[in-house]
């Protein structure tokens, strides 16, 4: 089966359309191509919008006109994978351009007919109701099988010599962190490693402020942090060989990040700013919290803490509640695209 993967400029985007072609890879051997996807100087969101509601007929102009890309080139894919704003458009008019080949979209779609996407996967539950929409875990490319199990952290004891990611993000759509938020974070990675002699393996990422990367390479240089990424130097992917610890801790500004921990089959505690602005994101997180990842035991998987006001009491005594999750992430979502793309579903 040849998959056409559209890739954006965000790996918080990409990364969930490839990890929509390995879900698919559970369900037939795959060819897997990849196209950049970088709209023309012209062709912003909206005007992609209007030229899809209005215009966008013929979609060989389009595809050349919006996004420089000659389709007759292209290989013809038995199935077309995107994620992001971008790949949206370019997804519908490739669909079409090859005659009506399936087109998966890994997140929800706002003003375009969507009636030549085959399935939206959502991360809201509220949205799982909508044509060709269905709910599953945001679809990433880690995979639990990359990494030892986690050592169970079921007391404060266990918490000695445990290693804990924290993945550091900024600020973000609906998402702010104030000056007083960082000190928190500071404070609670200080007070966490003396009291309980947890390992720190830290990350930044390309939204955390310069001034708190460098707060942050200062706790490695007294010996609070056992592991200090800085994104500015790393690069991404470098944040990947984090999800093997026995924990993971996200700043609640990237969805990717929660359930990339969760699909690493790691506890994971996302640190909430009182600056939060009710929307998707928010209404996705808290039913990811809700959700069951644990079977048998249905033991949360995922909490939220305030990093404002959390103590590291609270966040141990939070910590030991939870469990490691069993869901098998991708086979869910490869249960979802089986019928659609005529496929017999793997077993559960």
């Amino acid at each position: 089966m040849k998959l056409l993967v559209l890739r954006d400029k965000k790996p918080g985007h990409f990364n969930q359309a490839e990890g929509v072609a390995l879900a698919v890879g559970r369900l037939a051997a795959t060819e897997v191509a990849r196209l950049d996807i970088r709209p023309t100087w012209f062709a912003h969101d909206d005007v992609r919008k209007i030229v899809m509601r209005r215009y966008g007929r013929d979609a060989r102009y389009w595809l050349k006109a919006m996004y420089a890309i000659a389709a007759e080139s292209l290989d013809t894919p038995d199935v077309i994978i995107g994620s992001g704003r971008p790949t949206i458009a370019a997804g519908i008019l490739l669909s079409r351009f090859f005659g009506g080949v399936p087109f998966l979209y890994s997140g929800g779609i706002g003003g375009y007919d969507t009636r030549e996407v085959s399935l939206m996967i959502v991360a809201s539950p509220r949205a799982a109701g909508n044509p060709r929409s269905a709910w599953a875990p945001i679809p990433s490319i880690v995979d639990p099988a990359d990494y030892p199990a986690p050592r169970r952290l079921s007391t404060p004891a266990d918490l000695r010599g445990a290693e804990i990611a924290l993945l550091v993000g900024g600020t973000a759509y609906r998402k702010e962190w104030p000056a007083n938020e960082w000190d928190a974070l500071v404070a609670l990675i200080r007070a966490v490693a003396k009291e309980h002699g947890v390992r720190w393996r830290v990350t930044t990422s390309r939204r955390t402020p310069d001034a708190v990367g460098a707060r942050l390479a200062q706790l490695a240089g007294e010996g609070v942090l056992a592991e200090f990424i800085d994104y500015r130097n790393a690069g991404p992917g470098s944040v990947r060989a984090l999800f093997g610890a026995d924990a993971v801790v996200v700043t609640e500004d990237s969805m990717s990040m929660l359930v990339e921990g969760l699909t690493a089959k790691r506890p994971v505690i996302g640190l909430r700013s009182a600056k939060v602005h009710d929307g998707y994101a928010s209404e996705a997180i808290s039913a990811w919290a809700a959700k069951s990842w644990a079977a048998p035991s249905f033991a949360p998987s995922l909490a939220i803490l305030p990093l404002g006001t959390v103590t590291a009491a609270q966040f141990s005594r939070t910590l030991v509640t939870l469990e490691p999750p069993t869901l098998d992430v991708r086979g869910e979502i490869a249960r979802l695209v089986a019928p659609v793309l005529g496929l017999e579903a793997p077993a559960i």
